[in-house]
């Protein structure tokens, strides 16, 4: 089995699952906009598109901000759901030892058939706020903000994949049923900036924040609504940071991947 096949089977997977289940298709089309309207609406009572534009330090579109915070927040939680809670999820099916007597090796398998999904999932948000964005931005400028929204989701996909890895890792090592995610996953929006820009939080917080890839994509993302066209400088600085971090977590969470397999091999924690 090569990598090529991991991919093309967890497209397959995505793809068949989306057609033979309508429910869960239309849900994924209309929770991003559910979502949206919820920050709109916070937004708009407890503070003014002025006092967000103060608190950023840029004039940026309120619309436009809170977009790309919703496309970003979402496909950041999803990925970690997606391959850091996949092996709790195998642990129920019962697929867990097949996980790990995969030729490709642990942690090929578990980010590689991810791959399809968070791309397919993030290729449905962006085309459905798409009209929307050149709505209130125009034609040839709103073109531009998605594509820095795709460049963002897609750069801060090879950071947070390592990330998530390591979260696989330690539910590797975790004999009880209890879905550390479903805790962490929260604490780890707030502190990338997902509601709060992260640059605003208390200095210890920043300190956590300034650690998670999931900042610099969300960071990457709200450039598309400063007002005018974004600054490359910016593009390039968020994209450089997501660059390097992806070979720092990738590297790291191989090798906590292999740990945590043998380690949940020898003591029975499959």
């Amino acid at each position: 089995m090569s990598a090529w096949t991991l991919l093309k089977s967890g497209f397959a997977l995505q793809f068949y699952f989306m057609r033979n289940n309508r429910a869960a298709l239309i849900s994924s089309l209309v929770w991003p906009y559910l979502t949206l309207g919820l920050l709109l609406g916070m937004g708009a009572f407890f503070g003014s598109p002025e006092h967000l534009s103060q608190k950023v330090g840029v004039r940026v579109n309120y619309v436009t901000y809170f977009v790309a915070s919703t496309v970003a927040a979402m496909t950041s939680l999803d990925l970690l759901w997606g391959v850091g809670g996949s092996v709790l999820h195998h642990r129920w099916a019962g697929t867990l030892p097949y996980i790990l007597l995969s030729p490709e090796g642990t942690s090929a398998t578990l980010v590689l058939s991810y791959v399809p999904r968070y791309l397919l999932s993030a290729g449905i948000q962006l085309a459905e706020f798409a009209p929307l964005v050149l709505l209130v931005e125009g034609g040839a400028p709103g073109a531009s903000k998605v594509a820095v929204m795709a460049l963002a989701v897609t750069l801060g996909m090879l950071p947070a994949l390592g990330f998530a890895a390591l979260f696989a890792s330690l539910m590797l090592m975790v004999k009880e049923e209890s879905n550390i995610l479903g805790w962490l996953n929260p604490l780890i929006l707030l502190f990338s900036g997902a509601f709060y820009p992260a640059y605003l939080l208390p200095v210890w917080a920043r300190a956590i924040s300034y650690a998670l890839p999931t900042t610099y994509t969300i960071e990457l993302a709200r450039l598309a609504s400063v007002i005018g066209s974004p600054e490359m400088r910016g593009v390039a600085l968020l994209a450089g940071v997501l660059a390097a971090m992806s070979v720092v977590y990738n590297a790291a969470s191989s090798v906590a991947v292999e740990a945590g397999e043998r380690r949940a091999m020898r003591e029975g924690a499959v």
